[in-house]
């Protein structure tokens, strides 16, 4: 691809991610990303054809941002739960100060739009690091440690706890002008007492 074809695909995904974050997925509208991302309307539709190959691009390119601090994880022969403790970690370090918009964004999908949420897990599951997760998550119910359950449900679940309170966090961040360091030290205390929660939930 050209560097000013990449220049304009890099322009789209920015004012993409702008307008779901924004707006939510239902809301976001084409015109208004073409508008946004200062291209023709008949543009989007040649990079993208639909709304929803154009929200699978920023959510995959949003994961691709994430990965990389998952790396040398799943090589340290960790527990289920300390695997997972250590992803969400970086996940929640990531979330808070690069993207504060989206733990509410992923709520208000999966939790009050039930219709979207197929789409927004299905995507999730394709990403590597939450392969590995998966493998794990059947080993243990191969194992007898926690119960049955399909994967997709498990990390609705997970993420329902994690964005409802990293969304309160972050408002009241916004709000009362929380700094970083304290604003991650209440999520870490979250992030235990949310464990403790799906544990008891997957117990067999």
């Amino acid at each position: 691809m050209k560097e000013n074809e990449q220049n304009k695909e890099q322009t789209i995904l920015e004012a993409a991610e702008a307008e779901f974050l924004e707006k939510g997925y239902d809301g976001a509208k084409m015109l208004s990303i073409a508008r946004r991302a200062g291209v023709a309307h008949s543009m989007l539709h040649y990079y993208y054809r639909s709304k929803e190959n154009l929200f699978q691009a920023v959510m995959l390119r949003k994961t691709r941002e994430i990965v990389p601090m998952f790396r040398g994880i799943f090589e340290q022969g960790l527990s289920f739960e300390e695997t997972l403790n250590r992803i969400r970690e970086a996940r929640d370090h990531y979330l808070l100060t690069q993207v504060s918009q989206m733990p509410y964004f992923l709520l208000s999908e999966m939790l009050l739009k039930p219709e979207n949420r197929a789409m927004v897990i299905g995507l999730l599951e394709r990403v590597e690091p939450i392969q590995r997760v998966k493998e794990m998550l059947e080993a243990e119910i191969e194992a007898g440690r926690i119960r049955s359950i399909q994967f997709g449900d498990f990390l609705f679940m997970l993420l329902t706890f994690d964005t409802a309170s990293l969304t309160a966090i972050s408002a009241c961040r916004e709000k009362e002008g929380i700094e970083t360091e304290v604003a991650e030290r209440l999520i870490a205390s979250y992030r235990e007492h949310n464990m403790q929660l799906i544990l008891e939930a997957l117990k067999p």
